[in-house]
């Protein structure tokens, strides 16, 4: 399975035991960042790669650190008055 997130999701969840043979995972995880804008769209940039089991993956998933909703909203707000 391949699953694409930005940086700042992947920042936000627990640390998650990689395998370190592509043979071995179950979970690819393509982290991207956001480019400057052209024409108004974004470019989507790599930022790495990373490869897990899925017992691994629900570790790291519900082991993050949860923020409120006021603050999430103003941190996509903040990106958004950016662009």
């Amino acid at each position: 399975m391949a699953v694409v997130i930005d940086k700042a999701f992947w920042d936000s969840l627990s640390e998650m035991r990689e395998v370190k043979d592509l043979s071995n995972a179950e979970i690819a995880w393509f982290v991207v960042t956001f480019g400057a804008s052209v024409n108004g769209l974004f470019q989507i940039k790599r930022d790495s790669v990373h490869f897990t089991t899925l017992t691994n993956a629900v570790e790291g998933l519900t082991g993050g650190t949860p923020v409120s909703l006021e603050i999430f909203e103003n941190g996509i707000r903040a990106r958004m008055k950016r662009s």
